[in-house]
């Protein structure tokens, strides 16, 4: 099960050679056994809801998010309370909460997606090239990252924000631009001890070539730590991307939950109408908790995994 446990070709002096079908293989399987755990499917269930209510959402939501609502007396019911007709009440302008958040789920998905992408994709390459490359690659590219530490993140989002535009893409583009640096560093040093096992030797002393060497020696290796990243990365963007959307930075015209909170906010009627902020407030708390506890548990399989897989070799 574990990515240094399971080899499938040996060489003289049993060093291992990984497949090509490694990575996904492991992935698979971690990803059923970890599944037998209660409450790591939990937090699977959730996210699978999340996603599904992404896709759906807007399909299945009763109302248009901005179709005005009117009572049996026609007037506008604003603010009005959750009844049969607005499981979740109205807002101030008489919209529909309930639709509003099964529309909202679909740009906050993607948000976590497409930032958690951009966050592992930089901080995983930024990490693997510095680690393996070393040298002055090394030092140029963790200065780097040590001047991407320093810059404030919420200040610093404002700022790229101003010179890209406000929108929906370019506050993600800013939430990946900035939030790679913590897992660069982190997968660098995997990619220090990976670099000198003994596999990664051999590979290297029979002339294969750095790029073979990092996809089919490095990567499968510190896949853990990345796909732990990866999930940080999906809650930190949603997080991030609701920040700037409450600060009014970012595009408000897209219906997320952010949107939801901030609109809520913005109108005075937070307290009074707590139908309107707190149901897309706990949707978010819940997805990026999910993520978070999904990811853990997903590296503390591998790695509980890959402890028992070096006592066993010990053993034999």
């Amino acid at each position: 099960m574990s990515f240094r446990g399971r080899l499938t070709e040996t060489v003289p002096g049993s060093v291992a050679v990984v497949s090509d079908s490694y990575l996904a293989r492991n992935f698979v399987g971690a990803l059923r056994i970890m599944l037998r755990d209660r409450t790591t499917a939990l937090y699977f269930g959730i996210l699978v809801g999340v996603i599904f209510m992404g896709v759906v959402g807007p399909i299945v939501a009763p109302y248009g998010i901005e179709e005005t609502q009117y009572g049996a007396n026609g007037q506008i019911l604003q603010a009005a309370g959750p009844s049969v007709a607005h499981p979740l009440g109205t807002t101030f302008a008489g919209y529909d909460v309930l639709s509003r958040l099964l529309v909202g789920a679909r740009p906050t998905v993607i948000t976590g997606l497409l930032g958690g992408a951009m966050i592992l994709t930089i901080g995983t390459a930024v990490g693997v090239t510095a680690g393996y490359v070393g040298g002055r690659t090394e030092t140029l590219l963790m200065r780097f990252t040590d001047f991407v530490y320093g810059v404030p993140l919420i200040p610093f989002g404002i700022v790229l924000i101003t010179f890209l535009g406000v929108g929906f893409l370019s506050s993600i583009v800013v939430i990946g631009l900035i939030l790679w640096r913590g897992g660069a560093r982190v997968i660098r040093a995997q990619t220090l001890q990976v670099k000198q096992y003994p596999f990664v030797r051999v590979a290297k002393a029979t002339g294969a070539s750095t790029p073979r060497i990092i996809v089919k020696h490095i990567l499968p290796n510190v896949a853990p730590m990345a796909i732990f990243f990866l999930s940080l990365g999906v809650g930190y963007a949603i997080v991030l991307q609701a920040s700037l959307t409450f600060l009014g930075v970012a595009d408000p015209f897209t219906p997320s939950w952010g949107v939801m909170i901030r609109n809520a906010f913005r109108s005075g009627y937070m307290s009074e109408a707590w139908w309107w902020s707190i149901p897309p407030g706990v949707l978010i708390g819940l997805t990026v908790l999910s993520t978070f506890m999904f990811g853990r548990g997903y590296e503390d399989l591998l790695n509980e995994d890959g402890e028992s897989g070096e006592t066993e070799a010990v053993a034999a």
